[in-house]
């Protein structure tokens, strides 16, 4: 049997200040036994060393390879049971690697991703939660160090745990559908057996989500990809993107979403409305194109008027977030929440 349960498969490219935190959050908040992989583009910050220090495992790519390439690399390495595919910009809450087991196991999923700020239980919280850190970021200074990351999560939640406590909570066993990229988490056979992630797909989150989701509907082997509500997941939405890259290194050819799958087949496959809202460009039939950027403009539009808010009253209390979790709480009786 082996000594591993959870694979933690992470691809970096420096960001030292991220990496700290996350290694620190990943010792502390995990309950079953993991390895660490890091699959290292070419770091020149200290950030292989640091990963070293902590007795993970290091692939040095020599150059920078894709997401979906550097995952694969870490596949093939990986030991335990399980695999996780994590961002290195997220903050794990406290047992989420037992949870997201459980929840594989419990519910028999090919993949199981946690909720967090791009997917929660409900069409609205995700709205709120994602509303309300785009207001956080513009408020914080640049990150100059774990310290900074830390404060952005106070500001976002107040006491981190027991927001996602709360979270637990309220939403345990509830399931939605759909994939959160940041923390992707699948038994490492059933991986192996679809031949790992497209790596000539850049967008390789919803590459996997429409691979499942089609197999699901056709075979009819397998439950589609979900989102377990009971565990949840901080991302820094987009650091990784803000962050300096360089050009790709990978020799494989290069695709779109669009180009690989076909608008029919995204159609057919990509039905989840909330998904789908946030994801305009995937669906360009021109009658929906038009009505879903039309949302956009006007979401974008309120976010503003929200900013403006902000600038004028203050920031919300975290209090104000956690007492719409307890409005959209999918068990019966509202938690009673307080700023």
């Amino acid at each position: 049997m082996s000594a591993v349960d959870l694979s933690i498969i992470v691809a970096v490219r420096n960001q030292l200040p991220h990496n700290r935190l996350f290694l620190e959050t990943l010792k502390a908040a995990g309950t079953v036994r993991t390895e660490v992989i890091m699959v290292d583009n070419s770091s020149t910050d200290g950030s292989a060393e640091l990963f070293k220090r902590t007795g993970a495992q290091v692939i040095p790519t020599g150059g920078n390879v894709c997401y979906p390439e550097a995952m694969n690399l870490g596949l093939a390495a990986a030991r335990g049971e399980y695999v996780g595919f994590l961002n290195n910009d997220i903050v794990v809450s406290s047992g989420w690697d037992e949870g997201l087991l459980a929840g594989l196991d419990r519910h028999e999923l090919p993949v199981v991703s946690p909720v967090g700020i791009e997917r929660m239980p409900t069409p609205a919280l995700t709205r709120a939660v994602l509303e309300r850190w785009r207001l956080v970021k513009r408020r914080a200074g640049p990150v100059r160090s774990p310290d900074d990351l830390r404060a952005a999560v106070r500001t976002m939640y107040g006491d981190w745990e027991d927001f996602c406590q709360r979270i637990r909570a309220a939403f345990d066993g509830h399931l939605v559908s759909g994939i959160v990229g940041s923390c992707v988490v699948a038994r490492r056979a059933f991986m192996e057996g679809i031949g790992g992630w497209d790596a000539r797909v850049e967008a390789a989150d919803w590459d996997l989500y429409l691979r499942l989701r089609e197999r699901a509907g056709t075979v009819g082997d397998i439950r589609p990809p979900m989102v377990a509500g009971w565990v949840y997941v901080h991302h820094y939405v987009q650091a990784t993107r803000r962050a300096e890259r360089a050009p790709f290194t990978c020799a494989h050819p290069k695709l779109t979403v669009q180009e690989k799958w076909g608008q029919a087949a995204i159609r057919q496959w990509f039905f989840d409305p909330p998904l789908l809202a946030e994801r305009p460009r995937l669906h360009r039939a021109p009658a929906n194109y038009l009505r879903l950027r039309a949302r956009r403009l006007a979401i974008d539009g309120l976010r503003g008027i929200a900013h403006i808010r902000m600038l004028l009253r203050g920031l919300p209390c975290a209090g104000e977030l956690l007492g719409k979790v307890g409005s959209a709480s999918a068990r019966d009786g509202a938690l009673k929440l307080r700023c």
